[in-house]
């Protein structure tokens, strides 16, 4: 945040700052896409958090082109989906305390690296078997570097040629 950045803006601020007119931002506050607090005078004022949200909603609507009830579901989902990832951070960071820092390697011996705070739609399995062992990634690239050595007589690769 810069000195000159306002804590607050009014309604016709909000609209200069974002390139949108005070009509639609109250067809925004309408669709229940922000919800503008009061000043002590009682003129509608956005925080710098509605502001954000604001600037997403006029990029989801103008820019892209989905209807208001549309942009309040994005809107919803990316919140959602935001405070999921915080639990998930929340939980290994618990996990960590609570187990130790290296319940990691004794949950997965060979090597599995540290879960990252991903969300699967398909589940927590899909992610533990897209992450193959350390060893095994290494070896499967070595075979491949052999078996091209051996085709091109022991050539050296020419890693600049494109195909």
């Amino acid at each position: 945040m810069t000195q000159d950045e306002p804590q607050t803006y009014s309604l016709v601020q909000a609209g200069e700052t974002l390139g949108v007119s005070v009509a639609e931002i109250r067809s925004y506050v309408e669709e229940g896409l922000v919800s503008p607090g009061q000043d002590d005078a009682g003129q509608a004022v956005l925080t710098r958090i509605d502001m954000r949200r604001l600037w997403s909603a006029v990029t989801l609507h103008r820019d892209l082109g989905i209807n208001l009830p549309g942009v309040a579901a994005v809107l919803r989902l990316r919140e959602q989906f935001e405070q999921v990832h915080r639990d998930l951070e929340t939980l290994v960071e618990i996990v960590e305390r609570e187990l130790g820092p290296d319940v990691w390697d004794r949950l997965w011996p060979e090597g599995r690296p540290r879960p990252a705070a991903n969300v699967s739609v398909e589940g927590v399995t899909d992610l533990a078997e897209a992450v193959p062992p350390p060893g095994e990634a290494e070896a499967q690239t070595s075979d491949r570097e052999t078996e091209g050595s051996a085709a091109d007589g022991d050539a050296p690769a020419d890693e600049g040629a494109s195909t």
